[in-house]
């Protein structure tokens, strides 16, 4: 039984805090959710949606919102700046996914699609709320939280700080982002545009004055950023005319901007924190990373964040699992935030480069270009499709299969349900080959989740010559993989490696 001591605190309502309160909302978690500012953003803010982040939004309920209000791009592409020449395209279709493209949607209706679900699960953002002092010890937080109606003093069991690149819940927890503070800045404007590339990729144009990109929206509107010198402290948001010069100069002149909605100027560094967990505190999002916007990687990467963290946190909150599964929590995902950290570097300073470097550069992107298979491996890279927990203590493999602990769970054409779909409803999903223990199976995965059998599509994915099973984490990744469906290898799993009570050999 959880009690109130046990209740989450999530701080920042944005993409990553509102995935995190829904997760938990429907994992059973009492949440509290609670944002410094009194209405929620009107800035378009990140605006590309990946493949991965799509499969666990789906499993969410909310993907059929935020269809509803977005475009499919089915490609990345890198363009000469000066010519408008095309580098390289790459196609994001192949990504091993049912969503295979990246699906561009302003923030505020992210934010108003995930806030929907969070209010069917009962959650209510406080909104105009700050976390104003933070003091933890081993049982709990005290948290004092400031509102126009005053103070409020409380203990939670706790605290998830999603409170973006400025958190107040990094500074308490008594750490710091690491990395280069010699960040790039940028100019970005939210705008209609007219323009002759088709609203079919998202763009990045290279020039030697700095990197442009082009982000189709609905209808004619666009998001268009450009790498500019720093505009001073204190100087005034960029004006239209700057925009369409810095378009016309850096995007082949394809490209006429109208409608503004949003023209800002904002510096972007490289850096993250060295660990995600601090006792009770948790750290996600652009609060334990922040990098540049370059291949759309900054949400996606804490939205990811927030569904590995939260169910491994509500089995700890509900009494289930002992603290130190939360341990995984950084060793799973602080590697992914350093390489995504690295890599967004390196796509700014490809973009940037010239002299001899721009050459170099441009060689590389031909090939890319030219040669499919090198292709397809970086636009999956980019889809984060590719991510993986292989090297996690999570990661239990049993005798030989076609997949591998660690992985995220196939989900191949042809089979019956979606993974998910099944992953719809809460909890660990057991895929089973071969029916002989089902019901023993049953018994002791017990109220942690669903079993099903597999039919002939996931057991070719899987490869199991007879029998066999496959625990999927809530998050879609691949706990234990075995060749053998027999129910001690499951008691184990569940009691050694997660440290949950199950019940006891018969």
């Amino acid at each position: 039984m959880i009690t109130t001591s046990d209740t989450v605190l999530v701080v920042g309502a944005g993409p990553v805090g509102l995935t995190a309160a829904a997760q938990l909302a429907r994992l059973g978690v009492p949440v509290r959710l609670v944002d410094a500012l009194p209405e929620p953003t009107t800035e378009s803010r990140a605006v590309g949606v990946h493949a991965r982040s799509l499969e666990m939004l789906a499993a969410l309920g909310v993907l059929p919102g935020l269809e509803a209000r977005g475009r499919r791009i089915p490609a990345l592409e890198m363009l000469d700046g000066r010519t408008g020449e095309t580098r390289a395209r790459l196609e994001v279709t192949t990504a091993p996914s049912r969503h295979p493209y990246v699906l561009d949607v302003p923030q505020p209706d992210t934010e108003a699609v995930l806030a929907e679900r969070v209010a069917e699960l009962g959650v209510t953002v406080e909104r105009g709320t700050r976390l104003t002092a933070l003091v933890q010890d081993s049982d709990g937080v005290d948290v004092t939280l400031t509102s126009a109606d005053g103070e409020e003093t409380t203990r939670v069991g706790w605290v998830v700080g999603a409170d973006g690149g400025h958190s107040a819940v990094r500074g308490f927890a008594g750490t710091a982002l690491e990395g280069s503070f010699h960040g790039q800045h940028f100019a970005m404007a939210d705008v209609d545009v007219d323009t002759t590339w088709a609203p079919d990729a998202i763009r990045m144009f290279a020039h030697p004055t700095g990197m442009g990109i082009l982000f189709p929206l609905v209808g004619d509107r666009a998001r268009i950023m450009f790498v500019v010198d720093d505009p001073g402290a204190g100087a005034p948001d960029p004006t239209l005319d700057r925009i369409q010069a810095l378009a016309d100069e850096r995007m082949g002149g394809g490209v006429t901007v109208r409608n503004p909605r949003w023209l800002t100027y904002f510096e972007v560094h490289h850096a993250q924190v060295p660990r995600y967990r601090f006792g009770r505190v948790l750290l996600a999002g652009d609060a334990a990373h922040i990098h540049s916007p370059a291949g759309a990687q900054g949400m996606n990467t804490g939205i990811q964040d927030a569904a590995n963290l939260a169910w491994k946190l509500a089995l700890v909150a509900g009494g289930r699992a002992d603290s130190a599964l939360l341990d995984s929590y950084d060793a799973e995902r602080h590697p992914v935030g350093a390489m995504v950290v690295r890599a967004t570097t390196t796509l700014t300073n490809v973009g940037t480069a010239t002299g001899p470097k721009a050459a170099v550069r441009n060689a590389a992107l031909f090939l890319v270009g030219h040669l499919p298979p090198v292709a397809h491996a970086v636009a999956a890279t980019l889809a984060e499709t590719t991510i993986s927990y292989r090297d996690s203590a999570l990661s239990v493999q049993h005798g030989r299969a076609a997949v591998k602990a660690g992985d995220h769970a196939p989900d191949p054409a042809g089979t019956a349900v979606a993974i998910e779909d099944l992953l719809a409803t809460p909890g660990f999903l057991l895929v089973v080959q071969g029916g002989e223990h089902e019901a023993e199976l049953r018994e002791v995965l017990g109220d942690l989740g669903t079993v099903v059998g597999a039919d002939d599509a996931l057991t070719r994915a899987y490869g199991w010559p007879i029998d066999g099973m496959a625990l999927i984490r809530p998050d879609g990744y691949l706990g234990l993989v075995a060749d053998s469906a027999h129910p001690d290898l499951l008691r184990d799993y569940l009691a050694q490696t997660l440290r949950i009570g199950v019940p006891s050999r018969g």
